[in-house]
């Protein structure tokens, strides 16, 4: 999972922590068949999530990186019991493969230069680490444009919410200059996709390109630290052409301009940085205004691509009347992999917690369904994705291009790095509050004795961080599950993050406790079926922000 970095957010996010129903239908909470196993069974399921665990987790799978050996290791564990329980291979349309292969481009760059010239006529120029640093262009070569600057805000237009930052401005053609972060009174979830998606409504303005400038809480940032995120690879996945997929195909060329370069440019318009940053940090959002004199940006980019597949498997539902609708379960595959450090005495991050127990958890499910005596109504995927720690890569490449009809796909429930090494009593869904999904994990989790609570942690923005989001974003439902802070969880959670996540440590031998190990199967089990017997589809909940964004001629229901 990636928390720390927010890699699927981009550098703004991650700076911030240094149907078929009208819309009057009701929401559709189905009775849920008990799936609490007998003390034996029991039993059988905790060895069968410690087994998993280890194996993915163990030194030769070396971390699990995307593209690597290690991952080809995992892949083929999870290819093997997905045939030994009998499922149908669903990587691609035709039902032939087990595997969706998933194309990488790690873009580097190798030179980046930024020119302006003021109205005085006086010529700055900056190189990369020098004034700007730059992201790779998706573009592999050379890359010149000859531009302007316009500075926009915040960069927002949320209609929704009454912000237009553009209004008023001519941004096309030109390279936009937006402040990090957003204003107050925003939903902490939708302020979280709206920062991500800054470059996107760039691109919808006509813009071609994106730069970031300083708030007041960035600007005592030292710019190595900028650098030093700037100065690596950015991979993305590409298409068979090697083409680099991107949100926003029309920006050629993004990044993050220094206090002083900002500063000059606004003083040439008669603006004062300091003064905006200022009263934009007491609530006062800033207005945009063009930069005067001409630009010119000049990158050079090149890639090294590899491949990674998701690994994906369908049992068929049993009712020919909603057969053809399909629950997605999901979990990342990847890890992190090994450091390049040599000397360390113990170079891999094998993963343990992120994610080889939402594996393991997804292969019991999908045992649970598939040996059921009564097959679920809806047919059910279960889908284990590469490059989550790449930034959710391989499940953009799955929602860009699914191998079944996305408007087939009813909901989304994701497990990513649930905490095992206590005896939980509750479990959050993130992102229960936007979708009638959260209405039916609650009666499922009751039905297994586990209680359904809010997100603790609302500011962590945890929805809009995992592979799921990439489902939300082609208008499904979903929901991200995570063992709760009732009892001993709080300290648990907090205990793993702070001292195992991303790190060596992140083993076999943490304290798992291996029958909560095996609850949260159940209780997974259980939330799968619940979805797929369902009478109707979940639906978005009415003016939710995220339905309204992502499909907005869908069916709703009333919130609750």
């Amino acid at each position: 999972m990636a928390i720390r970095r927010l890699k699927g957010l981009g550098l703004a996010t991650s700076l911030m922590l240094l149907g078929g129903l009208g819309a009057c239908a009701s929401v559709d909470t189905p009775a849920v068949a008990q799936v609490a196993a007998p003390a034996a069974d029991d039993v059988l399921l905790a060895e069968r999530m410690k087994a998993h665990v280890t194996f993915l987790a163990d030194d030769a799978l070396e971390g699990r990186d995307t593209g690597s050996r290690g991952y080809e290791l995992a892949a083929l564990y999870v290819e093997s019991h997905y045939r030994s329980l009998g499922l149908t291979p669903a990587g691609n349309a035709e039902r032939t493969s087990w595997r969706q292969p998933v194309n990488f481009a790690e873009m580097s760059l190798t030179d980046g230069k930024l020119r302006w010239t003021g109205p005085d006529g006086g010529v700055h120029d900056w190189s990369q680490g020098d004034g700007v640093a730059l992201f790779p262009s998706v573009t592999v070569g050379e890359v010149a444009l000859d531009t302007g600057f316009v500075f926009v805000g915040y960069g927002l237009d949320v209609p929704s919410a009454g912000i237009d930052d553009y209004a008023g401005l001519d941004v096309r053609g030109k390279v936009v200059l937006a402040m990090y972060g957003m204003p107050e009174g925003l939903p902490s979830e939708l302020a979280a996709h709206m920062e991500s998606a800054k470059a996107t409504t760039a691109f919808e303005h006509g813009a071609v390109g994106y730069i970031m400038v300083h708030s007041a809480d960035t600007r005592n940032i030292p710019w190595s630290v900028l650098m030093g995120y700037f100065g690596e690879p950015q991979t993305r996945w590409a298409d068979a052409e090697g083409r680099a997929h991107t949100d926003a195909p029309g920006i050629q060329v993004e990044g993050f301009l220094s206090q002083q370069a900002t500063r000059q440019m606004f003083a040439a318009a008669g603006q004062d940085l300091n003064a905006i940053q200022n009263a934009a940090a007491r609530g006062t959002s800033p207005k945009g205004f063009a930069i005067p004199g001409p630009a010119s940006v000049q990158l050079t980019t090149g890639a090294r691509y590899f491949e990674s597949p998701n690994v994906v498997a369908i049992l068929p539902g049993s009712d020919p009347s909603v057969a053809d609708e399909v629950v997605v379960v999901m979990a990342h595959l990847d890890h992190v992999g090994m450091s390049d450090d040599e000397n360390a005495p113990d170079r891999i991050s094998n993963g343990a917690m992120d994610n080889a127990s939402g594996v393991a958890t997804l292969i019991e499910v999908a045992r649970a369904l598939s040996l059921s005596d009564e097959r679920p109504r809806r047919s059910v995927m279960f889908l284990a994705v590469t490059g989550e720690e790449l930034g959710l890569l391989g499940s953009s490449r799955f929602a860009a291009d699914p191998t079944v009809p996305i408007e087939n796909i009813v909901g989304v429930v994701n497990l990513d790095m649930p905490i095992l090494t206590y005896d939980f009593v509750d479990v959050v869904a993130f992102g229960a509050d936007h979708s009638t999904l959260g209405a039916i994990v609650a009666a499922a989790t009751g039905e297994v004795g586990v209680a359904t609570v809010p997100d603790y942690q609302p500011e962590e923005n945890f929805f809009v961080r995992s592979d799921h989001y990439e489902f939300v974003k082609a208008g499904v439902p979903s929901v991200f599950l995570a063992t709760g802070p009732g009892g001993e969880g709080r300290e648990a959670i907090a205990t793993f993050l702070a001292d195992n996540y991303h790190q060596v440590s992140d083993e076999p031998d943490l304290p798992f406790n291996w029958q909560a190990a095996a609850r949260f199967a159940r209780v997974n089990t259980s939330i799968a079926r619940a979805i797929a017997d369902g009478q109707a589809r979940p639906m978005w909940y009415e003016g939710d922000e995220f339905g309204d964004l992502f499909d907005p001629d869908g069916p709703r229901a009333p919130r609750p």
